[in-house]
């Protein structure tokens, strides 16, 4: 028995590794739409802590796309979900008002390419590229994937990349008071090429572009990062998230198949039905450890009354300020008695003796019957 239960724990251990391996393995493997979130080779979570390093706060737009009302750099790469027509005159708003976008996509959105003029070769080219111009600071040569459509720059484009063949692989643009930088080859920003000298340099660059004070900010609405999970069940899709999820489910579902108790059963005692008796020595022993004679009495004589009432045929709807006045038309005798009990608790000194004098006086008056029984007895 021992030998299986050490076994189950491997079987549970080996299957949580698998399970993170294979979990892993899905945003560490490959990354064609360049997330930032991604540590693979075609991911960009290294230029997102470049841009940290370089002193300029990184941030992620997802949930809503929700540009900042203050100037900064937004970095979108090769986007899975299309912008729709009101993202991109955000997004045109936004530039207006002194954003840099860079946009690094193989083929580009049809909606941002339409908006700011970009057109793109049908076919790759070459996309090993070098500094059209001296604009970038210490870049000669840049490399990322073998082939990449070119621009067809305009007028209000300039040419920042070529190849040796002349053909543009990133324009430059002046979009109000911001800019535009687009490339064709994303590659060349991504983790298993920013480590190239010219790549890093070429980045940097980009990244100094961010307006003063501004933040650099990666689009990942745009990879498939909606509002869909609230922050407190986010952890649930993590690698070791959904491990722990499994290794609850694998427990539950192996205790309800082995109908393993997790200790011995506890029978439930009977429960006992209390006597009126109890409730009132209860009573009567917590009024007097508390010395609350009078109150004893108050509730002996409201008791008392209402008893009377109902032997000589009042109902309990008879209201107590004309209780005393009924009594007394209908049994002027004990009406008498009632007063006299209420005038002593008034004068009494409520000493024990005084109590228990004045608690068999008026049993006596509530239940005349009883009391004549146990003189006959």
């Amino acid at each position: 028995m021992k030998g299986r239960g050490w076994i189950a724990l491997a079987v549970m251990v080996l299957l949580v590794f698998v399970l993170v391996l294979l979990r892993g393995s899905g945003t560490q493997g490959r990354s064609p739409d360049h997330a930032s979130t991604s540590d693979a080779a075609d991911g960009t979570s290294a230029l997102r802590a470049y841009a940290d390093a370089l002193g300029h706060s990184s941030g992620s737009v997802e949930g809503d796309f929700a540009l900042s009302p203050s100037s900064g750099l937004l970095f979108v790469f090769t986007p899975t979900t299309g912008f729709s027509s009101g993202e991109v005159q955000q997004l045109n708003s936004w530039m207006q008002s002194g954003g840099v976008l860079v946009y690094a996509a193989e083929d580009g959105d049809p909606q941002l390419d339409a908006q700011f003029g970009l057109r793109r070769s049908p076919t790759a080219v070459p996309a090993k590229a070098h500094a059209a111009a001296p604009i970038l600071g210490g870049v000669d040569t840049v490399a990322g994937a073998d082939g990449a459509r070119a621009f067809h720059p305009t007028a209000a484009q300039v040419p920042l990349l070529r190849n040796e063949a002349g053909d543009v692989l990133a324009v430059r643009q002046d979009v109000g008071h911001g800019q535009l930088v687009a490339l064709t080859d994303p590659l060349i920003l991504c983790n298993g090429f920013l480590g190239a000298p010219d790549n890093g340099r070429f980045a940097a660059d980009l990244i100094a572009m961010t307006p003063s004070g501004g933040r650099v900010w990666f689009d990942e609405f745009h990879h498939g990062a909606a509002a869909t999970a609230s922050p407190e069940t986010a952890w649930m899709t993590t690698p070791w998230g959904i491990a722990l999820l499994s290794v609850v489910v694998i427990v539950f579902v192996g205790l309800a198949l082995r109908g393993r108790a997790f200790g011995p059963r506890i029978p439930l005692r009977a429960r006992e039905d209390r006597s009126t008796a109890e409730y009132a020595v209860a009573v009567g022993s917590l009024l007097h450890r508390t010395g609350a004679r009078r109150v004893t009495l108050e509730a002996l004589l409201s008791a008392s009354r209402r008893a009377v009432a109902q032997r000589i045929g009042l109902g309990g709807d008879v209201p107590s300020d004309r209780l005393n006045a009924t009594i007394e038309q209908r049994a002027p005798a004990a009406a008498a008695e009632l007063a006299r009990a209420e005038r002593e608790l008034e004068w009494a000194s409520t000493s024990e003796d005084e109590v228990l004098e004045m608690a068999r006086r008026l049993h006596d008056l509530a239940y005349p019957l009883s009391s004549s029984m146990k003189e006959s007895a």
